[in-house]
């Protein structure tokens, strides 16, 4: 009897073994179908380009920005999906001299998607037909080449969210809603609103103004008296284009660019915008200088003069770099040897030692490159009154001319 019931626990033990993995597998679906992006990480990259306006009135430029802002919103909510950031796109586009606009053909929108690691390429256009607006997107798959196109038609900013909904399903195969009742809210309502103004201070004069890469002004130069330009409400980027040798640098790794912001107008409203745009060879200048002093000893009174000095900079790799500089300036005994010269640079923690001797009357010119820096000195030693030493610590990853190089 007692044989019988451990043959029937063993039955049932063997039975209960037997049907986990069917168990395990039913529990997981059951999640997978709760969830339809259960368990995936954004593996698909989407690059969106601007979208294009394609009647001639520039007043309705400012639904450029709305679409591509709600088209954002909506895509960065899939978790299999990852927006591209728009610096990288531009890098990518200025090396390859492409404009970045949505009327980009699909050749070079696919070479572009390819040197960013994008799975998709997107770019759309509208048409305003009065009462709505006709919305259409082309989608292009990188690794195939294969295109596709969505379209919409209506007035709404759930006109934009269903074609989001579209564009999701297609590329991961899961099913987001976007659309809700505030999306019934009109987009096209900004058209009968007053337009706003940009007060632009620049320094700059005859420089290229760009509202959303349309030419609108040229700068004039008066610090003081802003240039005034009217701007439909919306979201907008200026951009300033007066040469290669003027517009900022982007930092640590030391990149050229024209100056441009990004803002969003409301309908009369007033905003105030400051022109960041420098010289380059400026900008490159004061880059390069870590340490730069003088002592100056009088021979006649003192002997010995010391200074200490700390300083660093982040290379264009993002490594940071310390310094720190001792100098003694002192006079000798010896006309032949004159003032001497004692340093200790600590490069990163590397000590490195150097003497020098300026005799009387003659001036001694000296240059050491250690690492990424160089140690500048001018030993003078003309004068009874006073001998004078010059130095400074410089930077060698960059220089001037630089940007004629890299922009």
């Amino acid at each position: 009897m007692e044989h019988m019931k451990t043959s029937s626990f063993n039955t049932q033990r063997f039975a209960v073994r037997e049907l986990l993995p069917v168990l395990m597998l039913l529990l997981l679906s059951g999640l997978a179908e709760l969830s339809p992006v259960y368990g995936q990480s954004a593996s698909l990259s989407l690059a969106l380009l601007p979208f294009e306006n394609m009647n001639s009135n520039p007043e309705q430029d400012y639904l450029k920005g709305i679409i591509s802002s709600l088209l954002e919103e909506d895509l960065t909510s899939s978790d299999a999906l990852q927006i591209v950031e728009r610096d990288s796109l531009e890098e990518v586009l200025k090396e390859q001299k492409l404009r970045m606009t949505g009327l980009m053909d699909d050749k070079n929108a696919l070479e572009a998607g390819r040197l960013l690691g994008a799975s998709y390429m997107l770019k759309g256009e509208f048409v305003f037909l009065g009462q709505d607006i006709f919305i259409n997107i082309t989608l292009i798959e990188v690794e195939t080449g294969r295109t596709r196109a969505f379209s919409k038609r209506g007035y709404q900013e759930n006109t934009v969210h269903a074609l989001s909904e579209e564009l999701v399903e297609h590329m991961t195969g899961n099913a987001l809603y976007f659309q809700n009742p505030e999306g019934e809210r009109s987009i096209l309502a900004l058209l009968q609103q007053e337009p706003g103004t940009v007060e632009l201070f620049s320094y700059i004069v005859d420089a290229r103004v760009y509202i959303d890469e349309e030419f609108a002004a040229y700068t004039t130069g008066d610090r003081t008296v802003p240039l005034v330009l009217t701007v439909a409400p919306g979201r907008h980027t200026i951009r300033l284009h007066l040469s290669k040798d003027f517009g900022v640098v982007k930092m640590p790794e030391i990149l050229f660019s024209d100056w441009q912001e990004d803002f969003e107008l409301l309908p009369g409203e007033k905003i105030i915008l400051e022109d960041k745009t420098a010289h380059f060879n400026g900008i490159i200048y004061d880059l390069q200088q870590i340490i730069r002093d003088e002592l100056k000893l009088n021979p006649k009174e003192e002997s010995l003069l010391t200074a200490e000095h700390s300083g660093s900079f982040v290379d264009r790799d993002g490594k940071t770099i310390d310094i720190d500089l001792q100098i003694r300036w002192e006079k000798t005994e010896s006309p032949e040897q004159g003032g001497k010269a004692t340093v200790l640079l600590v490069y990163n923690g590397e000590e490195h030692n150097y003497e020098y001797f300026s005799p009387q009357g003659e001036d001694l010119d000296i240059e050491e490159t250690v690492g990424k820096v160089k140690l500048d000195m001018e030993l003078e030693c003309r004068s009874e009154w006073y001998w004078d030493l010059d130095y400074g610590i410089w930077r060698t990853d960059i220089y001037q001319g630089l940007h004629r190089e890299e922009y």
